[in-house]
Formats: structure tokens, sequence, C-alpha cells
């Protein structure tokens, strides 16, 4: 089980769509995502939360400490 961390910065952009793709294409069944945010855009979680839905992923978002924002995704097991 491999987890891939990806730091999006300050504000989504549409290379931060396209790289989030690739690494979900990338995945293995067991594999996770870490997605961080900063808290201060977490407005922005529903960009990523929509095109994670529209893939199928599952995925579950927190808070943490400081400015981070993170989203755990793992693939969706059927």
């Amino acid at each position: 089980m491999a987890n891939i961390m990806i730091n999006l910065g300050l504000a989504i952009q549409e290379k931060d769509l396209r790289r989030l793709r690739e690494s979900l294409q990338k995945m293995s069944p067991n594999d996770e995502i870490t997605i961080r945010l900063e808290s201060a855009y977490s407005y922005e979680e529903d960009i990523i939360i929509n095109e994670l839905e529209r893939l199928g992923m599952d995925y579950r978002s927190y808070g943490g400490k400081g400015n981070d924002f993170y989203v755990i995704v793992r693939r969706r097991l059927h």
C-alpha cells in the first residue's frame, strides 16, 4: 500500500486537477492519496470533492494542525 502526497498549494488550477487525475489513474486498489490544501482556501475542497465523486473515488476530509486541510482518497472497491 502506497501513500501518495499531493500539495495543491494556494489556489487550485486546471494543472492541479490534471495532476490529481493522473495520480488517481496510477493508484493500485490499496493505495491512498493525501491531498493537502491551505485551510484558508479549504472552500476549494468542493472542486476536489466534485472531481473525486465524478471519478467514483472514496474520500474523507479533515483539518490538520495549523493551516493545513487534508482530503484522503482511496479507490472505491465494488
